[in-house]
């Protein structure tokens, strides 16, 4: 691999008749794929989850936002969460990470193995309340779910394009992503065209895994003969920000009663990066005071 971090592209086309968000998440992807473990199904929907919540994260502006996907599904490979903030760092896991189907092209069909179920978009500003929105899966391959979300619950016409390709061993050779978001004064005939290129361009992870850039595939492909700019480029990383200090805080929400039952100690592990924070019966016995003491100034 040629980088250990992604990039995320914001731009513009024909002017500011439409949003543009690319984001190269090959590093991203094979990352989460060996924290956790999983298998060549559930890789292909994280990434898809990884590379869409990157691309979404562009539209973050305040210092703590973040922006969530998670999917709950009735089949087989139930779904999973991402999550990215403003400074492009990305975390998440999948409900099914090491899930295997006999049939070996099974393993690569995620709509089929997701089945009914939903796709929720959550966005914190860091000063309100979250926002969640939530749509129906159209087929569970994420792109289109994504687009329907944004043109159900906002209104906005959206082209999504995700694509994963990972070789035999279940690496991840290339992943990544185009959002397009036509804006109310787009002429309709730049949708038409940029529609039609979009459904001439060639796989995108293959694109990508011939050596082609992001500006390449835009240029030579998606926004062939138009007008566009990149206005700002931020690199994306796999980073939890989960700490032994986090855990002990969460813990203390769980109430005395709670606290009791864990007296011989426990090793909580992290969803998002699988690290073990240790508290022994002694740690566990603190927290217990720490309990008490505030409750009883309350």
């Amino acid at each position: 691999m040629k980088d250990h971090k992604g990039r995320l592209l914001r731009g513009s086309i024909a002017g500011d008749q439409f949003r543009l968000f690319a984001a190269d998440t090959t590093s991203i992807v094979q990352e989460a794929r060996d924290i956790h473990d999983i298998y060549p199904l559930s890789t292909i929907l994280m990434g898809r989850m990884i590379s869409a919540v990157a691309l979404m994260s562009g539209e973050l502006k305040a210092p703590r936002a973040q922006v969530s996907i998670r999917v709950d599904a009735e089949g087989p490979l139930k779904g999973g969460i991402v999550i990215a903030n403003k400074e492009g760092n990305l975390k998440g896991y999948a409900f099914q990470p090491q899930l295997w189907l006999p049939d070996i092209q099974d393993n690569l069909l995620v709509g089929k193995h997701l089945g009914k179920g939903t796709l929720s978009v959550i966005r914190q500003s860091g000063m309100k309340a979250p926002y969640t929105g939530r749509v129906e899966l159209v087929d569970g391959e994420i792109g289109s779910d994504l687009a329907a979300f944004y043109e159900r619950s906002e209104q906005t016409a959206s082209a999504v394009n995700l694509g994963v390709l990972i070789d035999q061993d279940a690496r991840v050779r290339a992943a990544g992503g185009f959002l397009i978001q036509q804006l109310p004064q787009a002429d309709p005939e730049l949708a038409r065209i940029i529609t039609d290129n979009l459904a001439l361009t060639p796989n995108i992870s293959d694109l990508m895994d011939m050596g082609l850039s992001l500006e390449e595939i835009l240029n030579r492909f998606i926004l062939k003969n138009l007008e566009w700019k990149i206005n700002k480029e931020t690199s994306l990383s796999y980073l939890c920000d989960c700490s032994r200090e986090r855990f002990a805080r969460g813990l203390l929400l769980l109430g005395k009663a709670e606290l009791e039952t864990m007296r011989e100690g426990i090793d909580p592990v992290c969803h998002y990066c699988n690290n073990t924070y240790h508290f022994s019966e002694e740690d566990i016995q603190d927290l217990i005071t720490s309990w008490e003491d505030h409750n009883e100034k309350i």
